[in-house]
């Protein structure tokens, strides 16, 4: 029955029918050429009367410009011609949905608020092209549209000849329009709905969201519901109703029900599903024009459909500039129970987890229930000790990938097949070779979650992923993509601004990140920016402060696109790798590769294998290395495969293990014991400092792993072994097996490190220093060649200066550590959860950080190569554009000095000194926090130490520009660490008065050097050494201190009252 009639020039035309809420549900309308409403309260025949139930306002007009009309806009309207107006519908063009559904609207605003009932809108006009144009009652209607009519003009989707596919597929190519129809039984299921950015991106083929959802019908819509996974009752009825009752599915969006399949499915409006403008009903990445795609501007670039998936991909434009890019859809059948078996996670072993609550358990230790993410690995034939797989775990190499590197990204994934072995399984993973040239396996598209890919992409940029989609209720990865990229190979392009700081702050963990947002004049961000940045720097800084831990990336990460954010998979119900950053440190060690290459003329390496020559005959040339891009493939080589080998670790269910690298000796890794027999380090899953040799003369190990390692046997194992796991975590405290991963980088345990090497990082430490300082040596001599630009010094004296500061950075850590193992008790061998680093180690690396960094001569500074750093300057993007043409020398040292500082005398750091004393017997020997401040306090005022003699020139001063800067960096230091708040917790008192303490002494050592020998003072030293004085004068004594903020120090003004305490005084 009508609750009201349309009318045409005083003739009934259709009707609609109102629900119970007063929403128009059904329409029938005679579409006859009715023209653009142009205003006014009344209705001419050519336009459309509503009749409504209101008494104030009876009827109003709607705008129609002759296509089928937007009767949607009826239910949104209201009767009062006022509410009208402030809606903004009065007198405002609208074009009206198309045949196909499409609309085109001149106002964003309008769209909104039209947007929701834009399918309601086409199943009216559906209803008006069979609608009977004769002026006469309407009889008996049809639920739906006929479907012939619906589909007419569209072409069905067929894919594969002979199936029956998940879902019915229909296009029309010309304005980008697709139908599906579901199958009957479309409540019964899951789906997986996994999206992928295939394009128009740098990071294109990475894998974006993905949603775990069903249907549910309402009467003639669809509602796409996610279910609750996060809370759980197992065993317990009257707990699992509990539960179900709290913690509700959560409907994600609405889909009305155009017509009836002929398969017995509902169908539904695909495009405007899947490019659904609104932000909380939007299943996709958000990075589209909704306005655009609302009008029309996009394509369909696939649609497949398979048994058990369906792949669709729109082309659409991007949210941010315009950019084409496309967003693809992959749909897929996610059965609950596929007989796979979950396996429990252990802490001992470091894997990805899928977890859920169970609150049918009351005991806290066993509520939360956490699965390791792997495949369903089985064996063909289970009575063999060694059997092929059921379903081999098979990856394509994309045809992108250039030529030259395949088989080592082939060899990087089989690498594998070596651990699987262990647990009985023959070729486990299976390799493939996509071949634009030959066609081969061209049939395949990458985002298709039935294939498994490695992608290549020229982006420029350093980095390598390595995702994987797994069912979210038990852990089963279903689907993994790995991205490469092409930018570690070309060139280290991230200059002093860009890379530095990240370096510098390796290790720093959540309490120190918070501090320095408090603290910005502290932040190695800040000091390490050019002048012209510090602010921008220090203004985004506090911005991050906002988030949990000041904008520490583990507890701030998004996870809207996987890959965007180191951490971004691990604050999801089941856990995904984000940005591996493996590729990105790589990009520094091919860079120090290549100018070693240019310096020596070579790698230190075994030249190949050169035959003996037979009797009476000249020798053969020694065969010539191969060359990729400039370096020896027994270089690169290897490396492309190790770094493909860590993201298919992660694609398995592996995190990162930062302790990997800690298992052998430096000498070991390059002696005839290691090199070639056993790989030089625990896991792929670390990052790992490459071994380039500088003596010649000494065995050259090799430069990277080769294959996976001990840990990575034993995490397989356990994560895929047909048998007891017991046995297996039994073996935790072997030494070649210790783990440590992302969380653990910003604690404690100077092993959790990335890019360092070997179980003496002190070694490589020094290494890498006595390579820093040959090179440096070598920058005029040999690095830059006739015809080079002098750009070239300022590059490669930075990038030595880079690696310098990892060394620093690297060490830096070691004061204050402790070693953290994961042994649970009563395992065999087992190790105390918390073993202090020794404090002769902690020692060794802090006299390393003072000499390498204190010092003038450890930077190799000359006016003969600072005059030499020139400044390549284009007027473009990529040109330098806006950097100093003179290299600005006391500003980036005293970046490099102020970090250092930063790293040893930050609140955290001295707070883990002053526990460790506890945590060590009182007759064993333990660094302190009155040594610590006192040797760095001696190596930074060395020159008072020494009786000055001869006479001192401002040209020749007796304490250089760069110690001058460091001692009042040190002496702002000191006065911020004695003033009220500035540490943190109990030790925060005792770090003040230490630290007014060594002011004390400072104090007295200026007096005496001005007493001895102020006449032979130069400028320079006098100046300084007075405004020292009268600085910590002023801090101990007087009634205000004033920290500049521009250099160091606070600040701000404070105010304080009273004087310090002088020693005896009571």
């Amino acid at each position: 029955m009508c609750s009201g009639w349309i009318r045409s020039a005083g003739s009934r035309s259709g009707c609609f029918r109102r629900g119970l809420n007063g929403e128009i549900q059904a329409i029938q309308v005679d579409c006859s050429a009715w023209e653009m409403y142009s205003g006014g309260t009344a209705c001419s025949g050519s336009e459309i009367p509503a009749f409504t139930e209101s008494a104030r306002n009876p009827r109003f007009c709607f705008p129609f410009s002759g296509n089928p009309v937007d009767l949607g806009t009826l239910a949104m309207l209201g009767s009062d011609s006022r509410q009208q107006q402030q809606r903004g519908f009065r007198a405002q063009r609208v074009l009206c949905w198309k045949y196909s559904g499409q609309t085109t609207y001149e106002r964003w605003a309008m769209l909104k608020k039209l947007q929701g009932f834009r399918s309601l809108a086409l199943t009216a006009a559906l209803a008006c092209a069979g609608a009977d144009v004769q002026a006469q009652d309407p009889g008996p209607q049809p639920e739906y549209p006929p479907f012939a009519k619906v589909l007419e003009g569209y072409e069905k989707v067929v894919t594969k000849a002979n199936i029956t596919p998940m879902y019915t597929l229909y296009t029309r190519a010309k304005d980008g329009q697709m139908f599906a129809e579901l199958p009957r039984d479309f409540q019964m299921r899951k789906y997986f709905i996994a999206t992928t950015v295939a394009s128009g991106e740098e990071y294109a083929g990475l894998q974006a969201g993905d949603l775990y959802v069903y249907w549910r019908r309402y009467d003639r819509h669809l509602a796409l519901i996610a279910p609750n996974i996060e809370y759980r009752a197992a065993g317990d009825r009257e707990a699992e109703s509990s539960v179900k009752r709290l913690f509700t599915d959560r409907v994600l969006m609405e889909v009305p029900i155009i017509t009836m399949g002929p398969n017995g499915g509902p169908v539904i409006d695909v495009d405007s599903m899947l490019l659904n403008p609104d932000p909380r009903f939007n299943i996709g990445p958000a990075q589209f024009n909704p306005s655009l795609t609302q009008r029309g501007i996009f394509s369909i670039r696939t649609a497949k459909a398979f048994e058990n998936n369906v792949e669709i991909a729109f082309e659409v434009p991007s949210a941010q500039d315009g950019g084409l890019k496309i967003l693809h859809f992959s749909i897929s059948n996610i059965p609950d129970n596929t007989g796979y078996q979950p396996r429990p996670a252990d802490s001992r072993v470091g894997f990805f987890t899928t977890s859920y609550s169970d609150l049918a358990k009351y005991d806290d230790r066993e509520t939360r229930i956490r699965y390791i993410n792997r495949w369903h690995l089985e064996k063909a034939d289970p009575r063999l000790q060694l059997s092929p797989p059921k379903n081999p775990i098979v990856f394509y190499i994309e045809h992108t990938t250039p030529v030259r590197y395949r088989r080592w990204v082939r060899d990087g994934i089989l690498a594998w097949n070596a651990a699987f072995e262990k647990v009985g399984i023959t070729n486990a993973i299976e390799v493939y070779y996509q071949d634009a040239a030959s066609g081969a396996h061209m049939d395949k598209d990458p985002e298709d979650v039935q294939y498994n890919f490695v992608r290549w992409l020229n982006n420029d940029i350093g980095t390598a992923i390595g995702p994987s989609r797994v069912h979210p209720l038990t852990g089963q990865i279903l689907d993994a993509d790995i991205i490469l990229t092409d930018g570690w190979i070309r060139h280290y392009k991230k200059q002093f601004t860009e890379n530095l700081p990240k370096i510098a702050m390796e290790g720093y963990g959540p309490d120190t990140l918070a501090w320095l947002a408090d603290h910005p004049e502290w932040d190695p961000r800040v000091r390490l920016a050019p002048p012209s940045m510090r602010a921008s720097v220090q203004r985004q800084i506090a911005k991050n402060a906002a988030l949990p831990y000041a904008g520490h990336p583990l507890f701030s990460a998004n996870s809207d696109v996987l890959g965007d954010e180191e951490y971004d998979g691990l604050n999801r119900p089941s856990q995904v790798n984000g940005l591996c950053m493996a590729a990105d440190g790589l990009a520094m060690e091919v860079a120090m590769a290549r100018m070693t290459f240019d310096i020596l003329g070579g790698l230190s390496q075994d030249p190949p294998a050169t035959p003996a020559a037979p009797a009476g005959e000249k020798k053969p040339e020694a065969p010539k290395e191969q060359m990729l891009d400039g370096m020896p493939e027994s270089f690169v080589g290897p490396l492309m495969a190790h770094l493909v080998a860590h993201e298919v670790g992660h694609t398995l269910g592996l995190r990162h293990n930062f302790k990997a690298s800690s298992v052998y000796t430096l000498a070991q890794i390059n002696s005839d014991e290691v090199k070639g027999k056993k790989q030089l380090a625990g896991s792929v899953m670390d990052y790992i400092g490459t071994n380039v040799r500088l003596d010649s003369g000494t065995l050259q190990g090799d430069y990277c792993m080769t294959g996976v390692g001990p840990y990575d046997l034993w995490a397989i194992e356990y994560g895929y072994t047909f048998g007891d796991t017991k046995p297996v975590l039994a073996r935790v405290a072997e030494p070649e097996l210790v783990f440590a991963t992302d969380e653990d980088t910003g604690g404690p345990d100077p092993l959790a490190r990335r890019y360092d090497f070997s179980k003496n990082p002190l070694d490589f430490a020094n290494e890498q220093i006595r390579l820093v300082n040959h090179h440096r040596a070598k920058l005029l001599s040999d690095f830059i060649k006739d015809g080079d630009s002098w750009d070239r010094i300022r590059y490669g004296y930075e990038m030595i200066l880079s690696l310098q500061t990892r060394s620093l950075s690297m060490m830096s850590i070691w004061v204050g550590g402790a070693h953290v193992n994961r042994d649970k008790k009563g395992d065999p061998n087992g190790r105390r959860p918390i073993e202090v680093v020794p404090a002769e180690a902690q020692r060794a690396a802090l006299n390393f950080v003072l000499q390498n960094a204190f010092r003038d001569e450890a930077f190799g500074l000359t006016p003969e190569l600072t005059t030499a750093m020139g400044l390549d300057k284009w007027y473009d993007n990529q040109g330098s554009m806006s950097e100093e043409s003179t290299w600005p020398i006391h500003d980036r040292i005293m970046g490099i000095q102020s970090s250092m500082m930063t790293s040893l005398l930050n609140p955290t750091t001295l707070r883990r000194v002053y526990d460790n004393e506890f945590r060590v017997p009182a007759d064993a020997d333990s660094l302190t926090l009155p040594e610590l401040l006192q040797t760095v306090t001696a190596a930074v005022w060395s020159e008072l130490d020494v009786k000055a003699e001869g006479q001192y020139t401002a040209r020749k001063p007796l304490i250089t520009s760069l110690r001058r800067n460091l001692q009042r960096e040190q002496l702002e230091r000191l006065i911020d660490l004695t003033l009220p708040g500035r540490s943190q917790g109990p030790a925060g008192k005792v770090i003040s008065s230490l630290a007014a303490q060594q002011l004390r002494g400072i104090l007295q050592k200026i007096e005496a050097a001005q007493q001895a020998a102020a006449d032979k003072h130069d400028p320079y030293t006098a100046a300084h050494l007075q405004q020292a004085r009268d600085r910590i004068t002023k801090a101990l004594d007087a009634d205000y201190i004033l920290n500049p903020g521009s250099g160091g120090g606070g600040g701000r003004e404070l105010m304080l009252f009273g004087r310090e305490t002088e020693a005896g005084e009571r």
